[in-house]
């Protein structure tokens, strides 16, 4: 059910509000046929606009509600065109005919999922769609909606059933949990700073060290630049040349150098 709203001043040909004036709506396609209308916008009965004599006020103005199609009882259906007449002593009698009272776009009615009307392509989106869209928002899902599954960290599969997949949660996860400090340059570069002990690195079969430092880049062969520690202020950041570098996978790069200090790696990707 609805009502609309309809209203308006009436005022002579200066624009001086006019009081008293006796207003009537009928039925365009039936021109001596009062409409039905409302004097309250929820409540009450139909009546017509001479039984319930509607006039302008001080103002010039004048109100009512016409019902829609859901009206129980005195609606019509949006076609419906209306005319208006007004009349005074003293005033020349108006009309209006073919007067739109209903909206070209109506309002959804999202708990209608069962009358005849439920399709009508009359407003923004239906009432049966807005209908299924209340009630899906509002349920609670227990299982596995739209066949999309839950994200298992512990797995690092590919499988396209998830909103992420488990391959990309666990190495966002990894990232996060890994020794570097993650920042984003203004280049769009990334970069991350590691920290290593001597006690850090292991031992090789050609008598040199190596450390197997995984940065989470998801690329191979980033920029790397080690930094001897020398637990002195006015010593740090002396830059060393790691005897070699080599990238074992697109996550994880190996650093040998001659001999197992304390250092600072910074890897740019």
């Amino acid at each position: 059910m609805a009502r609309i709203h309809y209203w308006q001043y009436i005022v002579d040909d200066q624009g001086r509000p006019l009081q008293d004036v006796n207003i009537r709506m009928y039925l365009s396609n039936s021109p001596t046929q009062e409409a039905d209308i409302f004097t309250h916008q929820a409540l009450g009965a139909p009546t017509t606009t001479s039984v319930a004599d509607i006039q302008t006020d001080g103002n010039g103005f004048f109100e009512f509600w016409i019902g829609d199609e859901f009206e129980n009882i005195g609606g019509y259906v949006s076609t419906q065109k209306f005319k208006l007449t007004w009349s005074r002593a003293g005033i020349q009698i108006g009309a209006i005919s073919n007067i739109d009272i209903f909206p070209p776009v109506f309002k959804v009615d999202e708990t209608d999922n069962v009358s005849s009307t439920v399709t009508e392509k009359n407003k923004t989106i239906s009432n049966e769609l807005a209908y299924k869209w209340d009630t899906h928002v509002d349920s609670n899902i227990d299982s596995e909606p739209h066949s999309f599954q839950a994200v298992d960290i512990l797995k690092s599969d590919a499988i396209p059933n998830k909103l992420v997949s488990n391959y990309l949660m666990n190495y966002i996860l990894s990232a996060i949990a890994s020794a570097g400090t993650l920042s984003i340059e203004a280049t769009g570069a990334i970069q991350k700073a590691f920290t290593l002990a001597g006690g850090d690195w292991s031992v090789s079969g050609d008598g040199s060290y190596y450390y197997d430092l995984a940065h989470f880049f998801g690329r191979q062969y980033p920029v790397v630049q080690v930094t001897k520690r020398m637990g002195n202020p006015k010593l740090d950041n002396y830059r060393i040349e790691p005897k070699n570098v080599r990238s074992l996978d697109e996550n994880t790069i190996r650093i040998s150098v001659s001999t197992a200090i304390d250092a600072e790696v910074t890897i740019i990707g």
